[in-house]
């Protein structure tokens, strides 16, 4: 039920956003916001946070993706968990070019330069959350430390935030994008972790029980 709670209100939040960006009533704000934080994006102390966003990108998340799916697979045997990775992936870019192709709205101009594509909701943003949020789902529910747990959630919360920022940086998207991003990859990360549980519950503990019944 906390779940299905968390769907709902993330998806109220995205919905609203979509309306506010439709109607372009914070299009002053948001162009002030981007041009104040791209005025930095020369900074070398910046460029780290450049090399950070490239974990979102498509290379990046291929790459990450296959090297979490090998470590699942050998390290604990964890099919579903790789399977559910690659899936969250595929789900994840299909629904966000499905949403950008529908609200249709142009990238930030300020910039001099025009990244190809529709701007909202960030793709780096929606599919990062989605993929190294279940990345630490999985991380958490292994048998590691309660410290370990907590570093594990701090980096992956500091890892998103420096993907989002990247993106404003860069100046491929305006600030309701990134929020947008956050939204619609933190419903689609509670449903898959929502149907993961449920495969476990449903299925896996199920089985077990069944076999030590039968034993």
């Amino acid at each position: 039920m906390k779940r299905i709670a968390v769907v709902l209100i993330l998806v109220i939040l995205f919905s609203t956003l979509v309306i506010l960006t439709k109607l372009e009533s914070m299009i002053r704000l948001e162009r002030k916001i981007g041009e104040s934080i791209y005025a930095f994006s020369e900074m070398t102390l910046f460029n780290v946070i450049h090399w950070v966003g490239m974990l979102a990108s498509t290379g990046g998340i291929v790459a990450i993706l296959f090297i979490s799916m090998i470590f699942f697979i050998i390290r604990g045997k964890k099919f579903i968990a790789a399977v559910m990775l690659f899936t969250s992936v595929l789900v994840g870019n299909i629904l966000n070019k499905l949403v950008k192709a529908i609200i249709a709205r142009d990238r930030p101009s300020f910039t001099g330069h025009l990244e190809e594509g529709y701007s909202f909701p960030s793709g780096h943003v929606m599919v990062g959350v989605i993929l190294y949020g279940l990345i630490a789902y999985y991380l958490i529910q292994s048998n590691i430390t309660v410290l370990k747990k907590k570093w594990t959630i701090l980096f992956t919360c500091i890892l998103l935030f420096l993907i989002g920022f990247s993106r404003l940086l860069e100046g491929e998207h305006y600030f309701t994008d990134v929020i947008g991003g956050y939204l619609a990859g933190g419903t689609l990360l509670v449903v898959l972790i929502s149907i993961d549980h449920f495969i476990h519950s449903r299925f896996i503990i199920g089985k077990e029980k069944t076999i030590q019944y039968k034993a």
